[in-house]
């Protein structure tokens, strides 16, 4: 018991730690600033990908696209707004977390900002749309990269141009209530070295990595980040591992290296043919795979079992801003996009989060094997939509098998008390800040 005490009483040393360096705190505060923005991006997912969509769960259940009128144009209306709000949330995560790196030191934290947003565009400008070669690019940046794929690149594109308006600038910034034009033509003459470096260094940066990869620096990570899940296979030690590296990815804010849907895995078709023909997923030749015992049954409420950490914080969580985003977040959250948790918490950086966001996946993954080991249910064979709610996948995916569900069901009650212990010591966090004011 007093081991445990001892771990507990370190993640909030951990955690006080990282609240108090300046770069950290930047990064937290830039998160938790994008959540009403990421939050409105994931309803409209919700309404483009799961009511908007043929395979949408929603449309699934009632027909909307027989019977409901325009409903193409609203496809078409969700699909460009999502791509509009959800595709360019990185280069507001570049602008903020500049602004906040600055703001200590009494730099310009509006200018910082500014050049971090410029300097993110630059590191994604699209080089082959201008190449003689080019036949399909037309677009001058790289847009995959500006949404919430390139949220990783962004901090980091963020707090290194805060790091030289820190270094760099001039003088300190003074605000001024009324802004006249001779201060504000100061502040460009205080801060043109760190602007320049920002600005000169990401295009050269850009610019070299546009010569050996088309889709930018962002995409050459993403190639780098793929490489461990490319062949899982159906080894227990393998697929812990890709569970618990693609999770550890998520947490540090590289969203998305892998899509885990695995509809369309060798695997994963052998089992639907023998499903077709027998008319039973029993049976099924490859019973164990990261399909079926993965993204099916622990990744409920999106990576990190994070339905599990809303029922925990709206259960027994005395900290009113986790219970504001959970409350805001739940509905999301039933439908798979965790992204509004991730950055409103925060549990991108979280010492504290990071452990059961880590641990809840592996906990299902282990509890669905040994039920398929033992054939306590039969194995997932059938294609499920990204948008079916996450406890309902198992369910589905077998055509129905109770016991599947009820697998399900357990795996996201043990998620819950996994999540529970850290979500009250999150309320320690509470207490000690408010004793600390008082």
């Amino acid at each position: 018991m007093s081991r445990i005490k001892q771990v507990a009483n370190q993640l909030l040393k951990w955690e006080d730690w990282i609240n108090h360096q300046r770069y950290f705190h930047a990064l937290r505060s830039t998160l938790t600033l994008l959540f009403p923005f990421v939050l409105i991006g994931a309803f409209i997912n919700i309404f483009n990908q799961a009511i908007f969509q043929r395979n949408g769960f929603l449309n699934h259940i009632y027909y909307l696209s027989h019977w409901l009128p325009g409903f193409k144009t609203m496809t078409l209306y969700t699909t460009l707004l999502s791509l509009t709000v959800n595709g360019l949330i990185a280069v507001v995560a570049a602008f903020t977390a500049a602004n906040f790196a600055v703001r200590s030191l009494r730099r310009d934290n509006l200018l910082a900002g500014l050049t971090a947003a410029l300097s993110f565009c630059l590191l994604n400008f699209n080089y082959a749309a201008f190449t003689k070669n080019n036949q399909t690019d037309s677009a001058q940046f790289l847009m995959g990269n500006l949404g919430s794929q390139g949220i990783f690149l962004a901090l980091l594109v963020g707090l290194v141009t805060g790091w030289l308006f820190n270094h760099l600038a001039f003088k300190p910034h003074t605000h001024q209530l009324v802004e006249t034009r001779r201060h504000l033509l100061s502040r460009a003459k205080d801060n043109w070295l760190p602007m320049g470096v920002s600005l000169g260094g990401f295009s050269v940066l850009s610019y070299g990595i546009g010569l050996i990869s088309k889709n930018g620096l962002n995409g050459l990570f993403y190639s780098v980040f793929r490489l461990p899940f490319a062949n899982p296979g159906s080894v227990l030690l393998m697929i812990i591992s890709v569970t618990f590296l693609s999770n550890f990815f998520w947490l540090i804010g590289i969203i998305g290296p892998i899509d885990f849907s695995g509809n369309s895995s060798v695997s994963t078709v052998q089992n639907l043919e023998y499903a077709l023909q027998h008319g039973s997923a029993w049976g099924a030749p490859n019973p164990i795979t990261l399909h079926t015992v993965f993204d099916s049954f622990a990744n409920v409420g999106g990576p990190g079992m994070t339905l599990a950490l809303v029922i925990a914080i709206l259960w027994r969580s005395h900290n009113q801003d986790f219970r504001t985003v959970a409350k805001a977040s739940w509905l999301p959250s039933l439908f798979n996009f965790n992204q509004p948790l991730l950055v409103g918490l925060p549990i991108m950086f979280s010492p504290i989060l990071a452990v059961p966001f880590l641990l809840a996946p592996l906990a299902s993954l282990l509890i669905t094997w040994t039920a398929l080991k033992l054939q306590l249910m039969p194995p997932v064979v059938y294609p499920v939509g990204r948008t079916m709610p996450g406890f309902l996948m198992g369910w589905l995916g077998t055509g129905g098998d109770w016991r599947a569900l009820a697998v399900s069901l357990v795996n996201l009650a043990v998620a819950t008390v996994i999540y529970l212990p850290f979500v009250l010591l999150e309320n320690r966090v509470v207490e000690g800040g408010a004793t600390d004011a008082a």
